[in-house]
């Protein structure tokens, strides 16, 4: 009777011997160790370190892409395919998280491997393409430059793998939630002139004597 494959198990231990150390410190024997397995058995399922990695990055990349397509085709004001790109990015991130942080470490943006650059010119042509939309109708201000904000809202969710973690005190729908709220804030178009930013408050002067109180006693 055949074994069953143990091929999760070995994307699962790829992705977690990436996170740690990096691809390219990484090693089929660092891979095969977390297994318990032998090195030479990795081949049973792989032709190099390389195949791994794609299979590490695969399944996050796929589903936000895909996601922000069906967003994008939806009939929805631009303000509110935003909000779902934003939380649709941040529930990919939360669900496979150990997998999407190797793949903003290795793949996003760096150009090596051409697949994944098309895929990373997709997603971002999408979006810009929302923005665009909302400058058009009116929903946006006129002078929003749509690569410059999609670019920060892309790296605004992306960088919850810096400090966020699953299951912790924040879900990832109110962070996603937040974030663009404060993009959006920025973006929709005001019918009054920008007003006048105000002068920074100047150091109140210090009281001295038995008047003087303390910040925690300040009612």
């Amino acid at each position: 009777m055949p074994r069953p494959s143990r091929w999760n198990d070995v994307v699962e231990a790829a992705a977690k011997v990436f996170q740690e150390k990096g691809f390219a410190a990484a090693s089929l024997e660092d891979i095969a160790s977390e297994l318990g397995m032998w090195k030479g058995s990795l081949y049973h399922y792989i032709n190099s370190k390389e195949d791994l990695l794609f299979a590490v990055v695969r399944e996050p990349a796929e589903r936000i892409l895909t996601d922000l397509e069906r967003i994008a085709s939806l009939d929805l004001p631009p303000s509110e395919k935003l909000r779902q790109a934003a939380l649709t990015h941040a529930l990919v991130l939360d669900e496979t998280f150990v997998y999407a942080s190797v793949y903003l470490r290795e793949i996003a943006g760096n150009q090596r491997f051409e697949e994944w650059s098309v895929r990373d010119r997709d997603y971002r042509r999408l979006l810009t393409s929302i923005v665009e939309d909302g400058v058009r109708r009116g929903d946006f201000a006129p002078n929003v430059h749509a690569a410059t904000v999609t670019l920060a809202f892309i790296g605004s969710l992306n960088w919850m793998t810096h400090w966020y973690r699953p299951g912790g005190r924040l879900p990832a729908p109110l962070i996603a939630d937040q974030i663009c709220s404060v993009f959006l804030n920025g973006l929709i178009s005001r019918s009054s002139r920008p007003a006048v930013a105000p002068e920074p408050p100047r150091p109140a002067k210090r009281r001295t004597g038995k008047s003087s109180r303390s910040l925690d006693a300040a009612d």
